[in-house]
């Protein structure tokens, strides 16, 4: 019994360590065999050898044990130790000293970032989370043997991930999020059956999911966002019957949604938003999510309407559906969703009432709806939800009242946004008593009445726009503005096109000094500018234009170092540009001026030299005013031409500027009677010689030839608002050419027989004063053989119109798609390289990049000669360096819009490239990128790119192979011309090819077909 007793306790003692050091079970079954071997001794010996030897090993086996586990011990450290100082020798910036400690005079498990197993003094976490290191992984962290924790995020890491990390089978926390990763997801990362969060957000990693993930058993979280994946997302990612979340936002993953065939009570998060998935959600999609807490899917391709086992999903918070084209009508079952805190179904295509059962929501804090076809009045219950933070339902169709209390329940409203709808009535009072509002905004509807002064309450206010209404100030003008004195924080204040029938009190001087835009455009503004705006200091943009205001420009003005654009056009300003506006002697002065209006006034005097310091301005517009004396010629003053300076009598200057040429200063010594003799009545002869040598010769040409359009003629005149109704028959049906977003475009003939187009704008439009500024700006700034040119300005408070160049062969739109008439595979070569060389101009040949933002086939005109002039350059922009970028609002046209335009409104010079090859594909295919056949995934681009793979002469248009025949030559030319459009239709900007490229290619493709012929 003393024997099984004491080999029993052997047993369990050493089974207690079996799990440190495999060599201990070795220990164990060698003590157990050499006290079952003495069963043969005689009964008398047997008692005191098994007692004697028992002793014995028992002291050799816990002597072995004990050595064996200091040995492995240090052993299994050094190995960490050496791993670490692998990855320090690996570190090539270390900005905090994290690995200065990481050395042989201190413990590893002292060593910052590291946390060693107490039991067995090994490192079971490394954590270097957020330290700003860079440098590689070596293979030897794959030594880590111990290791459940690895996390590296928040650093620039790079380089591939080692193979050897897959050794670390105990893995269960792996964080390599926001670093510098690239290539593949390793295959590897499926063999980790232990881990349970997995994240590599942020990095740049390609390729598809790797398939491996499935023979995951315990994964629980999967965060994949902000990469370059590609590929679908495979079925198998939503049965991990562990997984709590899945996060691949942010990626280039495409194809359908994939279904859920299995009860998936544990999966509570679903992100994929700003991805290219297509299709419709799957009807069986939530079927098995009842534990499912936040889904987005917003920008993607979806459409369709939502299954109806989504509102079965009582335990939602967060349901992000915006960008992309779900249809139907926000059904009455969305209130049973009672724990949502957050709903985005903004820019769809929505439509019906929503429903009141929004108000059954109590703990919503987010609502957005903007860009839908909602029709309606708004719940009022939406407005007693007290949680609520967001409301936003701009670019709808919503109609009626404000409830008469809003306001009253609403203590944590901070954001509300009701533009562009058809809302009437009065902006109630009670609004302000949503304390916490920082943007309001109310502007494109038709509400009237006084602006309430109770909007000063509103203390946290940031945003104010009630732009695009009916409403006015009242005769207390000075109390409206001395109430929004009180909004510290205010920055933008926008009241444009309101009959407000007011003057400027001193007071607004009193606005916050975070005040950075002041715009009250077309608001019957009386009176003149008072001085104390100069204390605005914060101010970027100035916006009075069309108003009624008199007097001077104050020169306090000069104290807004920080302003870019200043519009005083359209008022009835006197006296002189002041000349220390801009001076180098103020504190800043207005250096910082881009853009600078101050036409159709009365104003005086000289044009400042001093406005030649600045340096920024890209847009200068002193036309229609009093002014006299020399233009400057230096700064930016080399980029102006004469529309800035139109109808001012006395100036003179260079003659691009269509003004005379100035003369000499005099000298002090000479008198006045000798300035004339010696000056003027020279000048006067030698005009008088030249107007009638001019008219003999006028006279004399047409007797002898009719008044060629040739392009030396197209040169800036002086036409009358009178010429223009005349030419075009009082802008006639009969003379009218087409119509566009801001006005329409009338053939008109003038008084000598010359034949124009003439671009009137619509003046109600919104945008269309815009669209003038920058339409006219680029005309007159730009030169090139393919660009459409102008021939003036006609240009009034209530009218106007540029006077272009005629181009009698209409449009290639009109060519492609007319059945009586046809181009040549040459012909559509030629005039794609005109489109292309304009391009290269406006890209790289003028100051600063110019990008149109609305290539298309109806923006491509033809002269006599079928030569291609690119026009229309409403919505262009002007950037400041070659590739750069800039947002706006998507006005462009869909189908021909780069993806980065319509999504996120980001336009550069590579979104027009992307134009260029939808364009591209269109003139040699004849299918609009809008044709029926093109529904969701499948679109012009990817048909031409399956045709380079099967036939390209299946997708050709069908007119070039009645003639010609698809011979060889044909065949190569075609197939150059889609490779080449592929080229210019990559989904990110930064793989597309640049308009220089394309065209030298396209030079290069017109050659080759011509030698092959």
């Amino acid at each position: 019994m003393a024997r099984i007793k004491i080999s029993q306790s052997l047993v369990v003692f050493f089974v207690l360590y079996v799990r440190t050091d495999r060599p201990i079970i070795h220990i164990k079954f060698m003590v157990s065999l050499r006290l079952d071997s003495h069963a043969a001794l005689s009964p008398v010996l047997q008692p005191m050898l098994v007692m004697g030897r028992t002793r014995l090993l028992i002291l050799l086996s816990v002597s072995l044990l004990l050595a064996s586990f200091g040995n492995g011990t240090s052993t299994n450290l050094t190995t960490d130790q050496s791993a670490l100082l692998a990855l320090k020798a690996q570190i090539s910036y270390d900005p905090h000293g994290v690995s200065n400690d990481w050395s042989l005079n201190t413990s590893v498990c002292n060593w910052k970032g590291v946390t060693c197993d107490s039991r067995n003094h090994r490192i079971e976490a490394l954590s270097l989370f957020d330290m700003g290191l860079e440098g590689t992984l070596p293979p030897h962290l794959g030594n880590l043997s111990y290791l459940g924790s690895l996390n590296i995020s928040n650093n620039s890491f790079h380089g591939p991930l080692p193979n050897e990390l897959a050794r670390l089978d105990r893995l269960e926390v792996l964080d390599f999020g926001f670093n510098k990763f690239s290539e593949e997801i390793p295959s590897w990362i499926g063999w980790l059956s232990k881990l349970q969060i997995l994240s590599l957000k942020g990095n740049s990693f390609t390729g598809t999911i790797p398939s491996s993930l499935s023979n995951t058993s315990s994964l629980q979280i999967i965060d994949f966002g902000l990469n370059q994946l590609s590929g679908s997302i495979p079925s198998f990612i939503f049965n991990i019957s562990t997984l709590k979340r899945i996060r691949l936002e942010e990626n280039g993953l495409s194809g359908p949604m994939p279904s859920i065939i299995f009860d998936r009570a544990s999966l509570q998060e679903i992100v994929l938003t700003r991805n290219k998935l297509s299709g419709v959600l799957p009807l069986n999609l939530f079927l098995h999510l009842s534990n499912l807490r936040i889904f987005r899917v917003a920008f993607n391709n979806l459409y369709g309407k939502l299954p109806s086992a989504l509102f079965n999903c009582t335990q939602l918070q967060y349901l992000a559906l915006s960008g992309n084209n779900f249809t139907g009508t926000m059904p009455r079952e969305i209130g049973n969703l009672t724990m949502l805190t957050t709903l985005y179904l903004a820019e769809n295509n929505y439509e019906g009432t929503i429903p009141s059962e929004i108000g059954n929501l109590p703990t919503l804090e987010r609502f957005s709806v903007f860009g839908n076809n909602f029709t309606g009045p708004i719940p009022f219950q939406i407005f007693n939800i007290s949680t609520i933070q967001s409301i936003e339902m701009t670019f709808n169709n919503l109609s009626g009242y404000l409830p008469s209390d809003i306001g009253l329940f609403l203590p944590n409203l901070q954001s509300l946004l009701l533009g562009a709808n058809k809302l009437v009535g009065t902006i109630p009072s009670s609004i302000s008593n949503a304390s916490q509002l920082t943007y309001l905004e109310l502007a494109g509807n038709s509400f009237w009445g006084s602006i309430p002064t109770a909007l000063g309450n509103l203390r946290l206010l940031h945003w104010l726009n009630l732009g695009l209404n009916n409403l006015t100030i009242g005769s207390l003008e000075s109390s409206f503005f001395s109430s929004l004195s009180k909004c510290l924080y205010l920055t933008v204040l926008v009241l444009t096109q309101n009959p407000l029938n007011i003057r400027i009190p001193s007071s607004v001087g009193n606005l916050s000094t975070s005040l950075d835009q002041f715009r009250l455009r077309n608001c019957n503004i009386k009176g003149s500018i008072p001085g104390d705006m100069g204390n605005l200091s914060s101010l970027t943009v100035i916006n009075l234009a069309d108003n009624e205001l008199v007097g001077s420009i104050p020169t306090t003005l000069g104290r807004l170092h920080l302003l870019e654009s200043l519009y005083l056009d359209a008022n009835i300003l006197t006296g002189p540009i002041p000349a220390d506006l801009c001076s180098l002697k103020r504190l800043g002065g207005l250096l910082a001026l881009e853009f600078l209006d101050l036409s159709n006034n009365k104003i005086s005097g000289e044009i400042p030299k001093s406005l030649e310091a600045l340096i920024h301005l890209k847009y200068l517009n002193v036309s229609f005013n009093r002014l006299g004396g020399e233009i400057p010629t230096g700064g930016p003053f080399v980029n102006f031409f004469a529309a800035s300076f139109l109808s001012n009598d006395a100036l003179c200057g260079a003659p691009r500027l269509q003004v005379p040429e100035c003369k000499s200063a005099p000298k002090k010594k000479e008198t006045a009677v000798m300035h004339i003799l010696k000056f003027v009545l020279p000048a006067s002869v030698l005009t008088l010689i030249a107007v009638a040598t001019a008219l003999l010769w006028i006279r004399h040409t047409k007797r002898n030839v009719e008044l060629p359009i040739e392009e030396e003629l197209v040169i800036w005149r002086r036409i009358s608002h009178q010429e223009l109704v005349r030419a075009t028959k009082g802008f006639s049906l009969t003379n009218l050419l087409g119509r566009g977003s801001f006005g329409s475009v009338y053939r008109g003939t003038l008084s000598d027989g010359m034949i124009v187009a003439v671009k009137v704008f619509n003046l109600q439009v919104e945008g269309a004063f815009k669209s003038f500024d920058v339409e006219c700006e680029i005309l007159r700034s730009i030169c090139h053989r393919n660009l459409i040119k102008i021939i003036t300005i006609c240009s009034s408070i209530d009218f106007k119109a540029f006077v272009l160049e005629y181009m009698p062969n209409g449009n290639l739109e009109k060519w492609l798609y007319n059945d009586d008439q046809g181009l040549t595979l040459l012909q559509r070569l030629n005039i794609m390289i005109d489109v292309a060389s304009a391009l290269e101009y406006l890209h790289f040949g003028y100051l600063m990049p110019i990008v149109h933002c609305d290539l298309k086939p109806s923006n491509v005109l033809f002269d006599k000669d079928m030569v291609a002039h690119v026009a229309d350059f409403g919505i262009s922009k002007i950037l400041s360096l070659g590739d750069s970028m800039t947002r706006t609002m998507a006005l462009a046209t869909i189908g021909y819009m780069a993806p980065e335009y319509g999504l996120q409104g980001i336009i550069s010079t590579r979104g027009d490239v992307y134009s260029f090859g939808i364009l591209l594909m269109e003139t040699f295919t004849r299918k609009k990128p809008t044709d029926a056949i093109f529904a969701g995934e499948w679109s012009l681009k990817h048909w031409v790119e399956e045709s380079l793979v099967l036939s390209v002469i299946e997708v050709v248009d069908d007119k070039l192979l009645e003639n010609r025949g698809a011979n060889a030559a044909f065949v190569e030319c075609v197939s150059s011309i889609m490779r080449l459009a592929l080229q210019c239709c990559e989904e990110s900007p930064k793989e597309r090819i640049t308009i220089k490229s394309a065209f030298v290619t396209l030079k290069k493709i017109k050659l080759k077909f011509l030698e092959d012929v």
